[in-house]
């Protein structure tokens, strides 16, 4: 499967299954607005998050270079065994991980500055979702071993299923078991995530059999060297997270839900076209590493990298331009108000901002771990934590909630740069003047992008919000993309001739 082909496929499971969860928010900025409430889901629901965030990326790091390594020489009796000792060490700590989880909830919970009835709150959705743990390292485990056979359907159907489920289950739930219902829904949506991808491990020759002889496997100790920094480097890479519900808790009430509602509106495209381009590109990435072609590990690294230029420059600025617009259609009803608006817009406006460098870092993450160096992005991300506290400490007294976000972005930028020095002096100069070129044209064609919302909204803000959003829109991606066309960018015109292709291909059929 090629790799546009893969991205496109990634691209549309990704985006049903984070419209799914965007729906979710939706439905509980509907209930509960920025109140008490959904403060304490927005805390609980970060451990969750932050696991399926961390878990399925590390399993996936150390996993797919050693599978993709033994299925390459057709060993697949071997990699059955390591799949056999991988299963039974995954469920071993992600078991325990979930009892301790659930038996110091209210312990966890004190930590992010909770009192009194927000406390027990917290604490009792904290209980409720725990369990979603062991799902999840499951979830690491059987995409990473998917991905391994050039496979990604599956693991982007499993998104599907959780937004799916998640949404029934709060429906069935809620009204029954109020805000506990959500926290029942999240761990519904992890499991289904996870009972997904069996089939087609079935279909791949897998047995689910446990495997405990893993002091002389070289296999296993190479992966278990490797897999430690990386936990700690995403673990270092999502403390911000953890450091922004404590900050903004202190800011007052309200502040921590208006994050958690910009934050996800940001995260859709960051899922969407990082998840298309970084999930296809490191077994490729790892495999010329594995036989020593670099030019062509640059090459495939250079091309993923503008390609999330090209896409991502655009929506930071649409988001930026249209912000409270947006949040207003999206989120204003029930008990979601003006202020409501007014303090997640702000949040999504210097989200918005760090776009492009989360995704161009996680992209450069993933190029040292098909290098196997994983020790490198691990320093990096300790840089950005100080980074992040740093400009927080500047920017709250004049930003208030936003200066959380501007500093997640500003440390996003920061470990982006410095991956990129570091990769550089690794691999020597891993872009090509291309790269450059294709920046300069992007940037120009975004600017006049904007010049055309700027210009034109006191013609189009009489319009009805939908249909002010949707010209605004549609106009601004024709201006875009037809100036890249103009200006002969290779890449847009290599994705419309495949297009181009395939559709005359299909009607040939």
């Amino acid at each position: 499967m090629n790799l546009l082909k893969t991205a496109s496929l990634i691209v549309l499971m990704t985006l049903v299954g984070r419209l799914l969860g965007f729906f979710r928010n939706v439905y509980v900025s509907n209930l509960y607005g920025t109140g008490m409430e959904a403060d304490a889901f927005g805390i609980a629901s970060t451990i969750p998050l932050t696991l399926f965030l961390v878990i399925p990326g590390a399993i996936n790091a150390v996993l797919i270079p050693t599978m993709r390594g033994l299925l390459d020489k057709t060993d697949h009796r071997r990699a059955g065994e390591l799949y056999h000792k991988t299963l039974s060490a995954i469920v071993l700590v992600f078991a325990a991980l979930s009892i301790a989880g659930v038996v110091f909830s209210t312990q966890i919970a004190m930590l992010f500055g909770t009192t009194g009835e927000k406390l027990l709150l917290t604490a009792e959705l904290l209980r409720w979702m725990w369990p979603a743990a062991l799902f999840i390292g499951l979830t690491g485990l059987w995409s990473s071993v998917c991905n391994a056979h050039q496979h990604f359907f599956t693991p982007t159907l499993g998104t599907v299923a959780n937004g799916a489920l998640v949404l029934i289950a709060m429906y069935l739930l809620v009204p029954s078991y109020g805000v506990t219902g959500l926290a029942m829904a999240t761990t519904i949506g992890y499991i289904a995530a996870a009972l997904t991808m069996l089939p087609t491990l079935r279909r791949f020759g897998y047995l689910h059999r446990f495997a405990f002889s893993w002091k002389n496997d070289e296999e296993m100790k190479s992966m278990g060297e490797r897999v430690i920094p990386i936990l700690i480097g995403a673990v270092i890479a999502q403390a911000t997270t953890f450091l922004e519900r404590g900050f903004a808790g202190a800011l007052g009430d309200g502040k921590i839900a208006a994050l958690m509602y910009a934050n996800t509106i940001v995260q859709l495209p960051m899922a969407v076209f990082v998840g298309a381009f970084t999930l296809p590109l490191f077994p490729l990435m790892s495999s010329y590493v594995k036989r020593g072609e670099m030019g062509l590990m640059k090459t495939t690294l250079q091309k993923g990298m503008a390609y999330l230029w090209i896409l991502l420059l655009p929506v930071t600025l649409g988001l930026i331009l249209y912000a409270e617009p947006l949040i207003t259609l999206i989120y204003k009803r029930g008990e979601f108000g003006d202020t409501a608006v007014v303090w997640t817009a702000w949040g999504m406006i210097f989200y918005s901002i760090g776009l492009y460098a989360l995704a161009g870092r996680d992209l450069l993450t993933r190029a040292f771990y098909a290098l196997e160096n994983t020790k490198t992005p691990v320093i990096i991300g300790a840089v950005g934590i100080v980074v992040y506290l740093a400009v927080s400490w500047l920017t709250i007294p004049w930003l208030d909630h936003g200066g959380l976000a501007f500093s997640a972005s500003v440390s996003a930028a920061a470990q982006l740069l410095l991956l990129f020095i570091c990769l550089w002096r690794k691999i020597g100069n891993p872009i090509a003047a291309s790269f450059a070129a294709t920046v300069w044209k992007a940037t120009v064609a975004a600017g006049l992008m904007s010049a055309f919302i700027y210009l034109a909204d006191p013609w189009l803000s009489v319009l009805p919000l939908w249909l002010y959003l949707a010209v605004g829109i549609i106009v601004s991606a024709v201006i875009y993309g037809g100036v890249l066309l103009l200006l002969r960018e290779p890449l847009v015109k290599e994705v419309i001739g495949k297009l181009l292709k395939r559709s005359a291909g299909t009607q040939r059929v």
